[in-house]
């Protein structure tokens, strides 16, 4: 019998062994990157070799790190890491018992490849439908929503989290729905999600793939590391830190922009201007000199935001191509998150509630199909004392009437405001005649010169909230 025990723990003492040399040879074993998109130099690659390793991310063709995650891919890597990471024995149902226990949306089926991970995160209280039967499967993750179903996710596995820093109100923390602040703060002090470094955290902006990999790659961590004795952990509870909130101050958003320090005109990079006739000049100054950066324009003449509506003059994008697509798709399609417009002085003279409402419809279509896209309104400059366009519905009046009411709007909307025409303006209100290309014409344009006073004053009037983001 002694004889038998000893040599049944030799065994067990070099199965043991055998496995850790095993484990070892896997994890010093070079990847083999399944995706065609997935290079070295992708600031994320570390953390989408640790979750593929790991069986949590599947081996597509491409991954398209760069785009919006979705419900579905989610919770496809929540099932996958539960699988991979928790070995627990589960009890397997046939696909027909499975089918009849579960509540199947009408959006989401058996040949899917998240269809088990959907009805398993239903299941287990995760996530639910969007409405109407309908999962929502391709609808795009907000931060406040990824926050809130990696919270449900630890809960579930009873993940000790360890408590890294203490609470901390981002500037738009009260902007963060009810439902999800609790996940947010606990997701904060555990250090899975940060803030940027101007303090915001932007609840309703969508995380693309790779910083979704990421966060879960922090998650995984924890999961597989032992959490030491006496560590503090983050409270998982439906609702604890909601009492924080009661305590936060609601930070004013500065709509009208102050003048700072110059920026790098590296920060125009992820920029792009959208205009009529007098921003080709400032288009065309930009790409002689490179004065703000590789800042992209969608500009065209006698463009309004009523005929951009309408889809009578739109700019062409990309540029000799011949193709002019609706505003939104040109912003999305060069890939800005800083959107300047100034439009107004082509349909002023229809009123100023015209101009101005379906401007505010044009930036809605904007924002909608780009959610992480920061507007700056610039004011419309005035037009020159010689002015041959001059009427009585369009006028530096008017002009003045449009830019007030259109400062009012980014307050309600939290669009930011750009002063610009403030350094065009004469003694009596009007373009100095300096700065004007076309004096004694139309008396709008502008010269070289004055594209040089415009660069400096965008250069020195940027939100300090979009500087660390």
């Amino acid at each position: 019998m002694k004889q038998t025990l000893c040599w049944f723990l030799v065994f067990v003492v070099l199965f043991s062994a055998a496995s850790l040399i095993r484990q070892k040879i896997e994890k010093n074993r070079p990847w083999e990157n399944p995706y065609s998109d997935v290079t070295q130099d992708l600031w994320s690659y570390a953390n989408i070799e640790a979750l593929n390793r790991a069986g949590v991310l599947p081996n597509w063709e491409s991954l398209n790190p760069t785009e919006n995650e979705t419900r579905g891919n989610l919770v496809l890597y929540l099932y996958n890491m539960d699988q991979a990471i928790f070995p627990e024995k589960k009890k397997k149902k046939d696909k027909k018992q499975e089918e009849q226990d579960s509540p199947v949306f009408s959006d989401v089926s058996p040949e899917d490849e998240y269809y088990d991970a959907v009805l398993w995160a239903k299941e287990k209280g995760l996530v639910s439908g969007i409405g109407e039967g309908k999962f929502g499967p391709g609808e795009l993750l907000t931060r406040e929503q990824v926050c809130t179903i990696l919270a449900r996710f630890a809960a579930l596995k009873n993940l000790a989290l360890p408590k890294i820093k203490e609470p901390d109100q981002f500037v738009d923390s009260l902007y963060i729905q009810n439902y999800a602040r609790s996940s947010v703060t606990a997701c904060q002090i555990s250090g899975l999600v940060n803030g940027y470094e101007n303090g915001y955290f932007y609840p309703e902006d969508n995380m693309t793939r790779q910083e979704c990999i990421t966060v879960l790659c922090r998650l995984m961590k924890v999961a597989q590391e032992k959490t030491h004795k006496g560590t503090e952990t983050v409270n998982l509870s439906s609702g604890a830190y909601d009492s924080l909130y009661e305590n936060y101050v609601d930070i004013p958003f500065t709509v009208l922009v102050p003048e700072s320090a110059a920026v790098d005109v590296s920060f125009f990079d992820r920029a792009v201007f959208i205009g009529d006739s007098v921003s080709l000049t400032l288009e065309s100054y930009c790409k002689a000199n490179g004065a703000l950066g590789n800042a992209k324009f969608l500009c065209a003449g006698s463009m309004s935001a009523t005929n951009i509506l309408s889809g009578m003059i739109l700019p062409e994008y990309p540029k000799g191509s011949g193709q002019k697509p609706a505003i939104e798709e040109s912003v999305a399609a060069c890939g800005a998150n800083v959107v300047y417009v100034m439009l107004g002085m082509d349909n002023i003279a229809y009123g100023v509630d015209r101009a101005t409402g379906d401007m505010v419809t044009v930036l809605t279509n904007i924002t909608q199909r780009n959610p992480k896209a920061q507007i700056i309104i610039q004011s419309v400059t005035p037009m020159a004392d010689s002015s041959t366009s001059y009427s009585d519905k369009l006028n530096n009046d008017t002009i003045n009437a449009y830019n007030q009411r259109m400062q009012e709007l980014c307050e309600e909307h939290r669009w930011y405001y750009l002063n610009v025409a403030e350094v065009f303006r004469d003694e009596n209100g009007c373009l100095k005649k300096d700065y004007c290309s076309d004096y004694g014409k139309m008396g709008m344009h502008f010269t070289y010169a004055g594209a040089e006073i415009w660069v400096n004053y965008l250069k020195t009037h940027v939100p300090e909230a979009l500087l660390g983001r």
